[in-house]
């Protein structure tokens, strides 16, 4: 079975999608760019700040209300301000602050380039290999921005599950700050992480509307994902057959994923 399962692999699957639908590839390459770009620091940034507001700090109920009102916020409404703030103009605000710094603007919501090219001009990778577009990192920055507030929400609650007397008991047997985390936070709080990462490879990829309004056409389909694709090959293309059978591809790719999830999940989640 490995033999016959290598031979496919090399002999058969590039030739499988070299004939396949370059679109659709491109699609699936831009949407796991995107899910590895937000998902780990829309995570981590959640459980620094979560951390930080689950102690006895003055104003701690109005950094709550703060830090979840991107989530709240009109996604259409917030992704056109991204838009105006990563524009390509010199004048646009984040090329000004590039300007004042002495760095030259870029073109950001408009450049197809992957990062790897750009932070290595002299080297031409291929665009498998290049990495996400910066176009798409603005994308994955709006990302992060928009749900961070969420999974904070979320770790609040799994941190006021944690029972006060274990850190009192590990604080009297000598035990630091981060042991106490190491120990005692991440073990039990592996039930919220694990139903975060899972909400969130969900959502990653199935997400759409943010991603539609920051997409360009200078971007030169960098930024398309898989749904965005769909989307096109429906309502532009009028393809409903082959629209309706990418969307079950998508459905797979998300089954697949969430069985990996769990069987990774299975001897790292604690409850209790």
């Amino acid at each position: 079975m490995l033999i016959i399962g290598a031979w496919v692999l090399v002999a058969e699957a590039p030739r499988i999608i070299a004939q396949g639908d370059a679109k659709w590839w491109n699609a699936l390459l831009a949407t796991f760019y995107y899910a590895l770009g937000t998902i780990p620091p829309q995570l981590i940034v959640a459980l620094v700040l979560a951390v930080l507001l689950f102690q006895e700090i003055r104003g701690r109920s109005f950094f709550r209300v703060i830090y979840f009102l991107p989530y709240i916020a009109p996604f259409v409404g917030t992704a056109a301000v991204f838009k105006i703030i990563f524009s390509s103009r010199p004048t646009a605000p984040i090329n000004s602050i590039l300007s004042f710094f002495g760095l030259p603007s870029q073109a950001w919501i408009n450049e197809p380039a992957g990062i790897l090219n750009l932070l290595t001009p002299g080297v031409q990778l291929p665009a498998w290999s290049a990495g996400p577009s910066l176009a798409l990192i603005v994308i994955m920055i709006y990302g992060v921005w928009s749900f961070f507030g969420f999974n904070t929400v979320i770790f609040l609650a799994g941190l006021g599950n944690i029972p006060k007397e274990m850190y009192e008991a590990a604080a009297i047997d000598g035990a630091g700050r981060w042991p106490q985390f190491r120990y005692i936070t991440l073990p039990l709080l592996s039930p919220t992480l694990y139903f975060l990462t899972l909400y969130s490879v969900i959502g990653t990829f199935k997400a759409f509307n943010h991603i539609y309004v920051l997409r360009t056409g200078a971007a030169l389909g960098t930024t398309d994902t898989a749904s965005v694709v769909i989307f096109q090959t429906f309502q532009r293309d009028t393809r409903y057959g082959y629209a309706s059978a990418l969307a079950i591809l998508l459905l797979l790719v998300i089954i697949l994923l969430t069985i990996v999830n769990n069987r990774v999940a299975a001897e790292r989640v604690h409850y209790g």
